[in-house]
């Protein structure tokens, strides 16, 4: 200010209105000293007064008490304050303070007083940590009816950030009724009218759970075969359990069969449920499907695929099942079909570029990406394509390093991970290998403690999960079936590249499908 020829320089007074009193006497010891005292009650003025007079070791030490400070009952306020501020790292830390520990602070007084933009910061991101989407619609309508003349005009961008499909019919009537004011309460109700009809207008029809909400992974149906056995299989290692794996505690835990034993369905996650479609019953390979209610864990029937298959792909995009591909018949197929759950009808709407089974799918920000299989060309590929549901576009992306069929894919922190498969040898692989969906390349990460293939996983709260999986490999006729099943689960940790043992399934189990709850 004094030193680089500002007005302030050739004046005899300088007018620091921004700095109040006590506090400028504070910042010039420490410019002369070095030391400064920082409190509760000093910090904040403290931290504008510096950020003005561009104090970088004074803006330093007042963040990190902040930090030091940040609990549930001043996370919101720290943020606000610090955003206000361009405090970028304090912010950030603040921000994730909060989204971790959202279902205590939002019972507090900061919410209530949150600006219309902040709040919606929070109900957007993935990494809001909630035991089910209900709270995150409590949170929503805590903070609409604390000021409703000045807020109801916000009711339905709001709502459009609380993912309403997840949450039991009967909670959000219950949420209706315990409303105040009318006008809330109607934006609700019809908000709910608009996700039952299948409109889409005002609620997002296609919804999964937030990656920090998804605390379970369900593995679904399979086979289970020990040494000495060979195909074909008998009727009692083909599976209709369903494991749950608690994703915190490292628990199993047995839910309610399905209806039908399945060897490699097409297992997903969509609206709170799970699906599990197609597979393959003894030599029959099927076209049905059933959902399962968490709520009330149960299977029921839904309408069968246009075609019968096994070991295809299936993932969700905009409230719908996309099934790709598999072993159709007697022969690969290439078929694409979607399921609508709202009119139970499954639609054909085209054909993948080639046939193609023992592939991985996974959907990311809207494209779907299937990786690996098996094609009428290649009995192992390295293949990486991209298919636009938009667009209905194909398009070849870089290949793996390794060719591999029988393979998994999830996705996790940005990157999709290829999990062991099946490779020439015959070998079980062990290898897996990331993609970065942002530099469009791949690298190999640590390998498995143990070569699998056919294994269920799944991907939550920074960790992926590996369960099962075969561990022999035959190069007749029936190579893509599991000769011997395993057990073992491994854990892994992008943090340090490291994989860990974790509780074992049950029984030993393959060609199972997996999905998040």
């Amino acid at each position: 200010m004094f030193s680089v020829g500002l007005e302030e320089s050739q004046k005899n007074h300088v007018s620091l209105p921004s700095v109040p009193p006590n506090i400028l006497p504070i910042i010039i010891d420490f410019i002369y000293s070095g030391e400064i005292l920082i409190d509760k009650i000093n910090v904040q003025p403290l931290l504008i007064a510096a950020d003005m007079l561009q104090l970088k070791e004074l803006i330093v030490g007042c963040t990190e008490y902040l930090k030091g400070e940040l609990h549930n009952t001043n996370a919101l306020g720290i943020f606000r304050f610090a955003e206000a501020h361009n405090c970028t790292d304090l912010a950030h830390e603040a921000l994730e303070h909060a989204l971790g520990n959202w279902k205590h602070i939002a019972h507090g007084d900061e919410l209530l007083d949150l600006p219309f933009q902040h709040l919606i910061t929070i109900l957007s991101s993935e990494q809001l940590t909630v035991d089910s989407e209900a709270q995150v619609l409590y949170s929503a309508l805590r903070w609409l009816e604390h000021d409703p003349a000045a807020r109801r005009r916000h009711c339905f961008e709001v709502l459009a950030h609380v993912r309403l499909p997840l949450i039991a019919p009967h909670i959000l009537d219950e949420a209706v009724k315990s409303l105040q004011d009318p006008s809330i309460a109607v934006a609700l109700k019809t908000a709910g009218v608009d996700m039952k009809t299948g409109r889409g207008a005002l609620v997002p029809l296609g919804a999964e759970p937030r990656a920090k909400a998804r605390r379970v992974m369900l593995v679904v149906g399979g086979s289970s075969r020990h040494s000495g056995t060979h195909p074909p299989l008998a009727s009692d290692d083909i599976l209709s359990s369903v494991l749950k794996f608690d994703l915190h505690k490292r628990e199993w835990e047995e839910l309610a069969p399905m209806e039908i034993p399945r060897i490699q369905p097409g297992v997903v996650t969509l609206n709170g449920c799970v699906y599990a479609v197609g597979g393959e019953q003894g030599s029959k390979i099927l076209a049905n499907g059933e959902v399962y209610e968490p709520q009330t864990n149960t299977w029921s029937s839904i309408s069968p695929m246009k075609e019968a298959r096994c070991e295809f792909g299936l993932t969700a995009w905009k409230g719908c099942l996309y099934a790709f591909g598999g072993w159709v018949g007697s022969d690969m197929g290439a078929s694409v079909e979607v399921y609508d759950p709202l009119s139970d009808e499954w639609t054909i709407i085209g054909k993948m570029p080639e046939p193609r089974f023992g592939m991985g799918v996974v959907n990311y920000q809207g494209i779907i990406y299937i990786v690996g299989g098996c094609t009428p060309t290649w009995r192992y590929t390295r293949d990486l394509l991209s298919y636009n549901p938009s667009t209905g576009a194909w398009c070849s992306l870089a290949n793996m390093k390794h060719a591999r069929n029988q393979v998994t894919a999830v996705v996790l922190d940005h990157h999709l991970y290829v999990i062991g498969g099946n490779a020439p040898g015959p070998t079980v692989l062990s290898s897996v290998e990331r993609y970065s969906f942002e530099n469009e390349s791949w690298e190999e990460v640590s390998q498995m403690r143990s070569a699998r293939a056919g294994c269920a996983a799944g991907a939550a709260h920074g960790v992926l999960v590996a369960a099962g999986g075969n561990s022999e490999h035959s190069a007749d006729r029936a190579f893509y079936r599991a000769l011997v099943t395993l057990a073992s689960v491994e854990v892994y940790e992008p943090r340090d590249n490291c994989w860990r043992e974790a509780a074992p399934l049950p029984h030993g189990l393959a060609e199972a499908g997996a999905a998040l709850l």
